[in-house]
């Protein structure tokens, strides 16, 4: 008989998926992610799969953020892992960038790179031109990779086939969504790939896992991404000089914000700059792969920023710095919220204050309010301490507000709304049973408006 367990499911992040089924006597198991568990979540401590006691034939990821491959190295060298191609050449980037740090920092990604690049160990999943291959090569299951939106490009949902005789069918099928969303840009094919692909033939699923990230933040107002590139470039009209604070992986937000730059730019070019050579390496990964689909993920005209660099053109009579051309330009800059990035803040204050430029700079921040928030509401309502903020982040954004510069928030999620679990619930129609996970409040299921589908919510203590 088929089992599912999932571990740490009652949090956002770091959540485990374990399928078992036997064949011929002998159990074997596949795993969905093994990420480490995000800041300001209650585990103190991620636990220790018994992979030595329990074998795992193989391990799925459902995308490249560290909530879900964090612990990658932990897994035995002998278990073979499966991944997206562009997922896994974002992954590569980030361990090459930290890979060039000093010391025993450097040299561990050093050997976390080294395996990744094995390719006899790490498998990704083959397009063939309508669909993803599927996976029939780990004894008892068949895995069906399907691509789905999220902040994290070349994310996927799981359809599973184990083998249960017990059953009809001698299958038990199992839809794992991983993390997803509806309002990105490639949303909208979620429930036609549920309706073509996952109940092709008939088929049913038995089990749905389901994310429900946003179920604690269930009336919150959720804005499509291309209503926030719109937002954005009305905002960047307004505003010539902007720094951004956005994910150098979340590739929907940093297109919606680059053609917003373009548009606000019009009839000329808009500049990107960003604080580091890493950011432009993914920048063009996601241009060779997902802009070969579409112009929406190209980047062009992207520069590091120094802004002391010199620069010559035949155009002009002696050289410039980067300085000098930004506030001729205008400009979108990516930075950290972190002291060390008031290098570039700075000298454009002081440049409007001396009356060099007739505007003061703002920052763009485009992450999780969590993050810079010293305190939330639980879902009572009650006012409590953020367990996940960063106060390095808030003492920045608290020190350039108190300088005069403007921190616009301008942020979409990137996880699925409660309307759009319930259509997923819906369209999936699971027959036995609903296991809500990456939440911190499962039971808020049952608050959704899914009919008869609220008597299959399975919620674990």
């Amino acid at each position: 008989m088929a089992k599912i367990k999932i571990y740490q499911g009652n949090q956002i992040g770091g959540c485990v998926t374990l399928i078992s089924t036997e064949v011929e006597g002998v159990t074997h198991r596949i795993m969905i992610d093994y990420g480490s568990s995000l800041p300001g979540s209650d585990t103190i401590e991620d636990f220790e799969y018994p992979w030595e006691e329990m074998p795992v034939d193989a391990v799925f990821f459902t995308h490249y953020h560290g909530d879900h491959v964090g612990r990658f190295m932990d897994i035995p060298r002998d278990v073979p892992i499966y991944i997206g191609e562009t997922a896994l050449k974002v992954m590569i980037n980030i361990q090459e960038a930290l890979a060039k740090l000093p010391g025993e920092e450097g040299r561990q990604h050093k050997v976390e790179l080294e395996l990744l690049k094995d390719r006899k160990r790490i498998h990704t999943f083959h397009f063939n031109g309508k669909y993803y291959d599927h996976i029939k090569n780990i004894p008892g299951f068949v895995v069906e990779p399907y691509s789905v939106d999220h902040s994290a490009y070349d994310a996927y949902m799981f359809l599973v086939e184990a083998d249960e005789p017990e059953s009809d069918t001698g299958k038990k099928v199992i839809l794992h969504t991983g993390d997803f969303r509806g309002h990105g840009r490639r949303g909208k094919a979620m429930l036609p790939v549920i309706k073509y692909y996952v109940h092709k033939n008939g088929r049913k699923v038995n089990t749905l896992i389901t994310e429900g990230t946003m179920m604690s933040r269930m009336d919150e107002q959720v804005r499509s991404e291309t209503q926030m590139m719109v937002e954005a470039a009305d905002y960047l009209r307004e505003h010539k000089y902007a720094f951004l604070i956005c994910s150098s992986t979340n590739l929907d937000s940093l297109a919606s914000f680059y053609q917003a730059a373009q548009m606000a730019a019009s009839p000329y070019r808009g500049y990107l700059y960003t604080y580091n050579e890493y950011y432009r390496t993914q920048l063009k990964t996601f241009s060779d792969t997902a802009g070969a689909f579409t112009d929406v993920y190209q980047f062009e005209n992207v520069y590091r920023l120094d802004l002391d660099r010199k620069l010559k053109s035949v155009k002009w009579d002696k050289s410039r710095t980067q300085k000098e051309l930004m506030e001729e330009r205008g400009f979108l800059a990516v930075i950290k919220p972190e002291e060390w990035c008031e290098k570039y803040v700075e000298p454009f204050i002081n440049d409007f204050k001396a009356g060099v430029i007739d505007q003061m700079p703002v920052i763009i921040y485009s992450m999780w309010d969590g993050y810079v928030q010293e305190y939330s509401k639980d879902v009572d309502g009650n006012i409590i301490d953020n367990k996940a903020k960063n106060q390095n982040w808030i003492d920045f954004l608290k020190k350039q507000e108190d300088k005069g510069v403007e921190i616009k928030h301008l942020h979409t999620s990137g996880h699925a709304t409660p309307q759009m679990l319930a259509d997923v619930i819906k369209a999936v129609a699971p027959t036995d049973e609903i296991l809500p996970m990456h939440t911190e409040h499962p039971e808020m299921f049952e608050k959704l408006d899914i009919g008869e589908y609220s008597k299959l919510i399975v919620v674990e203590d």
